[in-house]
């Protein structure tokens, strides 16, 4: 990868000022954390693309980095560029006076090309796109969508024929849909079984000028030259709603979170739309002119900045602006904290767990869950607004007390008390608990409000109000007989995880300070068709006590999995477990995703470590780092040099042992993820892998 990467890391963690040298006397102030930056290129960026924390411009024939380096020159028009997901190429849709180019080039070497496409075989192209693996590369021509292996370029699969020939192609992040347009017909496909899952027939007069997905794969957008926003749900593809008044509608993109999409509505104007109240936007100036793509990312404190073209210029923008999704973040804690909720306790008898879980308690723990993420969310509302007495209603006896900052509340009051609220100083507010409505803003769910007045104190409580699932309705409800099969399958793995470490210890492959745990749960999900499916996961991981590491786990340099007795202990609970009571889940064709994290210590490689190539050669592999997709190479020539190689080698010490000995394995449709970290700190205890397996749609 280009320095440019890493430089603009830095940069953008630091927030330091993009200028010249600075004086000796200033190198010790603190640095301070800008806004907005400015990077100046030789022409105008015909459009954005990115990788990681940085974004790249094209135009005039190249793919430039921020500071207005070519990585590849091809001298020619460019009409659509795509960076592998794991930044480790970056392929081009090139104008001939004939016919088009499809190039591949790397992004580690100027002008070095890896692929053309044969245009005699597989036609004139027109777009190019990579899987979010970054396994794949597919190339759209009039003849049809050709599917290559991203590294050795070699053909794996093809859809012909295509409804037209696209010049823009979008994926979706979970690789359900492939979306296309040729600017005036659009289509999405199941990219999983390469069926065309919905077709929008071209307008007169009209325009498509842009294509999205949301962050998590539940919204499309398609934006026309007339200004209109049309979002689509991609469950079913039916219309969502619309947004109008976007001028050109030249260039759209989701935040990362979903709550907003930016717009490019002119050269000169970006309209970013809150999409849970639209008539929430706010507008941004290009002065300078010339925008015409734009895009989101985020500094490596997963800090929102948008980044736009302009005259001669790549801008980025802190996104400090835009309010957190907080009802999605409530969403996600309130799972994390029901899902331990809904585990049985130790000693807990299936019968005492029948009696404490039912659909009653389940619902009010949710509500009590809610409320207590969204008060701590919320902060202090009430003391920062400004409250008002309303009306009082006689026939419910309530007070009216409106707030500026949140929905009014009706406080039970007697007729005969009524007179002693005359003046809201008198009101004090207190253990205000909060809840989060579907636009996203906040409400007053209960309090005890005690008035000076007469001394006396009155309760608002609206806990009971509709819970959180308003977000996903009964989509997002696991039946209750389904957790308990999960539970008492988590009982037998529980079982089986003693036996096999009580076997280890007397063998002294372990010891007491090891521990090893597995943990299940049913996840509701959808697939590529929509429908809803329920998925099984399973997860495997140990900890050794920290003096003990290095004799019970991984040995400085060692990355094979027998060569730990904790990875190993744990690795044959995994073999007993499916090979035993959970060989149901094993079945030929159905789909499992195995995610594989492999962890490496921070100490430093002197001389380099041999690698006996037991897993084989990888070149480019892709891997996720820190949730970041990039390549990954090793070699039996070139050996071990970084922790990072040795933490990969950890977790394919893991696929190799599940490939090798767990039985019927290797007749699923299997999806190996592999996640690797170098811990900041050095010591064994920061060298072990765990393993999740995800059962899709078992139920």
């Amino acid at each position: 990868m280009k320095t440019t990467c890493l430089w603009l890391l830095c940069a953008l963690a630091t927030a330091m000022p993009m200028t010249a040298q600075k004086n000796q006397k200033d190198q010790h102030k603190p640095r301070e954390r800008k806004e907005q930056y400015t990077f100046r290129q030789a022409t105008t960026p015909q459009g954005l693309t990115k990788y990681s924390y940085t974004v790249y411009g094209f135009g005039n024939g190249k793919v430039t980095t921020l500071r207005g380096d070519a990585i590849c020159d091809v001298k020619k028009p460019l009409n659509h560029v795509r960076i592998s997901p794991a930044g480790t190429s970056v392929a081009v849709v090139a104008v001939d006076k004939k016919n088009n180019q499809a190039r591949v080039f790397s992004m580690s070497e100027t002008d070095m090309e890896q692929f053309k496409l044969n245009i005699k075989k597989y036609g004139n192209p027109t777009a190019v796109a990579y899987t979010p693996d970054s396994r794949k590369l597919l190339v759209a021509s009039d003849k049809g969508l050709f599917m290559f292996d991203s590294r050795k370029f070699t053909p794996v699969d093809t859809i012909a024929p295509l409804p037209f020939s696209p010049t823009t192609m979008v994926f979706s992040n979970n690789a359900y849909y492939l979306a296309m347009t040729d600017g005036e017909k659009t289509a999405v496909y199941n990219f999983e079984d390469k069926k065309l899952r919905k077709q929008w027939p071209a307008e007169p007069g009209i325009k498509v000028n842009s294509l999205a997905f949301s962050e998590n794969n539940s919204e499309f957008a398609i934006l026309t030259d007339d200004g209109l926003l049309s979002l689509f749900d991609t469950r079913t593809f039916l219309p969502k709603s619309t947004i109008d008044g976007l001028g050109e509608g030249l260039g759209c993109a989701f935040n990362l979170d979903g709550k907003y999409i930016a717009v490019a509505t002119s050269p000169t104007n970006i309209a970013i739309i809150n999409l849970l109240e639209d008539d929430d936007r706010e507008f941004l100036d290009v002065e300078a002119g010339g925008l015409s793509d734009l895009l989101f990312i985020t500094d490596s404190e997963s800090n929102p900045l948008m980044a736009y073209n302009a005259e001669k210029a790549i801008n980025i923008k802190r996104m400090t602006a835009l309010t957190p999704y907080y009802g999605k973040l409530i969403s996600e804690g309130v799972d994390e904290m029901m899902n331990e909720w809904l585990k049985m306790m130790p000693g807990e008898t299936m019968e005492d767990y029948q009696k404490r879980v039912n659909d009653e308690s389940r619902m009010n723990q949710m509500r009590l869950f809610e409320s207590e993420i969204a008060t701590g969310f919320a902060g202090d509302l009430v003391s920062m607004s400004n409250i008002s007495l309303g009306k009082y209603d006689r026939t419910n006896n309530v007070l009216a007390l409106d707030f500026d900052n949140m929905p009014s509340i009706f406080l039970p009051v007697p007729e005969k008390s009524v007179g002693a609220f005359k003046n809201t100083d008198d009101l004090e507010f207190r253990d205000a608990k909060y809840g989060i409505l579907p636009n996203d803003n906040f409400e007053l769910v209960y309090a005890r409000i005690y008035n000076k007045a007469d001394g006396e104190t009155y309760i608002y409580d609206n806990i009971d109000r509709t819970p959180l699932n308003f977000m996903e309705g009964d989509d997002n409800v696991v039946s209750l007989e389904i957790i308990q099969q999960q539970q008492m399958e988590e009982l037998k793995l529980q079982e089986l995880r003693k036996k096999v470490v009580e076997e280890a210890k007397s063998q002294n492959v372990i010891s007491d300070h090891t521990n090893i745990t597995v943990d299940s749960r049913v996840v509701p999900s959808f697939n590529a068709d929509g429908d809803k499916i329920l998925n099984y996961q399973v997860r495997f991981t140990y900890e050794v006590d920290p003096e003990f590491s290095v004799h019970e786990d991984f040995a400085p340099g060692k990355y094979r999995a027998e060569q730990s007795g904790a990875a190993s202990s744990m690795l044959s609970i995994v073999k007993q477990a499916f090979e035993g009571d959970f060989a149901q889940y094993i079945q030929s064709g159905k789909k499992l995703s195995i995610k594989i994290s492999g962890t490496a210590d921070a100490s430093p490689i002197i001389r380099g470590i041999p690698y006996d190539g037991v897993y084989g050669d990888f070149e480019d592999e892709p891997i996720y780092q820190d949730n970041q997709l990039k390549g990954i190479s090793v070699s039996t020539k070139s050996g071990i040099k970084e922790n990072e190689q040795l933490a990969f080698l950890r977790a394919m010490g893991v696929k190799n042992f599940l490939q090798n000995n767990v039985s019927n394995l290797g007749n699923m449709n299997t999806d190996y993820q592999f996640h690797i970290a170098v811990a900041e700190g050095k010591g064994a205890e920061f060298r072990r892998i765990t393993t999740e397996f995800t059962f899709i749609d078992v139920y």
